[in-house]
C-alpha cells in the first residue's frame, strides 16, 4: 500500500511540475512575440534648425516605421505600398471570391488603411518638422502649381525660395545629366528641373570622388529633404543615412507575394546607387545668418 501511495505521489508531483514548466515557457514565448521592437530609435537631440524642428520630423518617421515593422511581424500593418495594391493587392486565387487587398482590409476591420509611396512618406516628416507652418508651405505649392501633386523638386523649390534652405547636388559621372548639371552650375549655380523653376545650389559633390566631404556635410545635419534624378524619387536623410519608402512594400509577410523588400528602407547615402543624381536640401541652423533673395 505504501508503494502505491508513493507511486501516486511521485506521478502527481511530476504532472504538477511539468504543467508549471509548460506554463512558464509559454508565457516567456508569448512575451517575446508580443513585445514591441524598436527598429528606428527616436531622436533625443536638441533642435538646431530655424523654423523647422528636426527631432519632430525624425520621430514622426520613427513612429511610422516602428509601427509598421512590429505590425508586419505580428500580423499586418495599416501601411501598404501604393504600387503593391496594383501589383499584388488586386490579384486573387482561382478559388477565392475576393482579392488579396479585400482580404487584407477585412483583417484590419475598421482600421483606416494608409497607402504609401515615396513622396507621401517624406512629406509626413516635413509636415511634422514644420508644424502649423506646413499649411503655409501648402499654400505656396497651390499658388504655384494649383492642384498638382507634390513632388520632391516642387517642395524643394519652395524650401529654398521661401524658407532659405540650402540645396546641394550630388552627382555621378555616370549620370545622364552630368554634363548638363555641371554646365548649369557654372552658368547660374542652379539645378535645372525640366520645364519647372530651377533650384539654387549652394554646392556640388561628385558621389564617387567626394565621399569624405559628403559624409562630413551629412553628419552636420539631422534632417535633409532629398530627391533623385529630376524628382523620380523622393526621400529624406537622417545624418548620413537615406530613408525611403518602397511603394511595392507589402503590409505583412503573408501579403508579400512578390517577395519585395519592406515598405521602408534605410541605406547609407554613399552606398545608395539606385539613381546617379541627387539633390539634398538642408534647413538653416539657428546660428546662421542669411539673406532672402
Amino acid at each position: 500500500m505504501k508503494k502505491v501511495i508513493c507511486f501516486l505521489l511521485t506521478i502527481s508531483s511530476l504532472f504538477y511540475s511539468c504543467k508549471e514548466k509548460t506554463k512558464k515557457s509559454t508565457y516567456i514565448k508569448k512575451k517575446v512575440i508580443d513585445s514591441a521592437i524598436v527598429y528606428t530609435p527616436k531622436s533625443k537631440l536638441e533642435n538646431e534648425y530655424l523654423n523647422f524642428n528636426s527631432p519632430e520630423a525624425i520621430n514622426r518617421i520613427a513612429d511610422i516605421e516602428n509601427e509598421y515593422f512590429n505590425d508586419y511581424r505580428l500580423n499586418s500593418s495599416k501601411y501598404y505600398g501604393t504600387q503593391w495594391y496594383y501589383s499584388v493587392g488586386l490579384s486573387k486565387d482561382l478559388l477565392d471570391s475576393i482579392n488579396v487587398f479585400q482580404k487584407y482590409a477585412l483583417e484590419k476591420n475598421d482600421i483606416k488603411l494608409d497607402s504609401m509611396h515615396c513622396t507621401i512618406f517624406a512629406v509626413k516628416a516635413l509636415e511634422a518638422g514644420f508644424g502649423k507652418e506646413f499649411k503655409t508651405v501648402e499654400k505656396h505649392h497651390t499658388k504655384i502649381w494649383a492642384n498638382r501633386e507634390r513632388a520632391g523638386w516642387s517642395l524643394g523649390y519652395i524650401l529654398t525660395k521661401f524658407y532659405n534652405w540650402k540645396a546641394y547636388l550630388f552627382i555621378s559621372k555616370n549620370s545622364n545629366e552630368y554634363d548638363a548639371c555641371l554646365k548649369n552650375y557654372k552658368k547660374d549655380k542652379k539645378y535645372h528641373v525640366w520645364k519647372q523653376p530651377n533650384i539654387p545650389l549652394t554646392g556640388i559633390f561628385d558621389v564617387d570622388d567626394d565621399k569624405n566631404d559628403i559624409n562630413n556635410l551629412l553628419n552636420l545635419n539631422e534632417f535633409g529633404w532629398g530627391f533623385s534624378n529630376q524628382g523620380w524619387h523622393t526621400w529624406i536623410t537622417r545624418f548620413n543615412y537615406l530613408k525611403e519608402c518602397n511603394w511595392l512594400g507589402a503590409p505583412s509577410e503573408k501579403h508579400n507575394l512578390s517577395k519585395s523588400t519592406p515598405l521602408f528602407l534605410k541605406t547609407k547615402f554613399t552606398d545608395y546607387h539606385d539613381y546617379n543624381s541627387h539633390v539634398i536640401i538642408f534647413p538653416p541652423k539657428k546660428n546662421e545668418t542669411f539673406i532672402n533673395e
